[in-house]
């Protein structure tokens, strides 16, 4: 691949991990796993997380429908403000599943 995700990967799983040791069922949600998984994210050291930057390649997928990556960067591209405050107030109820539905 030549692209690298590896700063990408870090910091996304730096603020997942920092995010599962206050909101477990949060990031088990997010990031779709078990609950019992996101302990062993909790539990990692910065020198046991550093390790993920030898991975190049994108561990993370949006999980965002069609929709609303058009309407973002049509957002974006016109520059309103309005609009785009109100399509990341939609993110989370695309990306994270409510724990009855995980």
């Amino acid at each position: 691949m030549d692209f690298d995700f590896s700063e990408v990967n870090l910091e996304y799983l730096i603020q997942a991990r920092d995010l599962a040791k206050r909101d477990p069922e949060f990031v088990a949600a997010m990031l779709g796993m078990e609950v019992e998984m996101t302990s062993l994210l909790a539990d990692l050291k910065p020198k046991e997380l550093a390790r993920i930057s030898l991975i190049k390649q994108p561990l993370l997928m949006p999980r965002q429908e069609p929709w609303w990556w058009s309407r973002l960067f049509v957002a974006l591209r016109e520059g309103r403000a309005d609009e785009i405050e109100a399509v990341i107030e939609h993110a989370p109820l695309v990306t994270v599943p409510r724990a009855e539905d995980a």
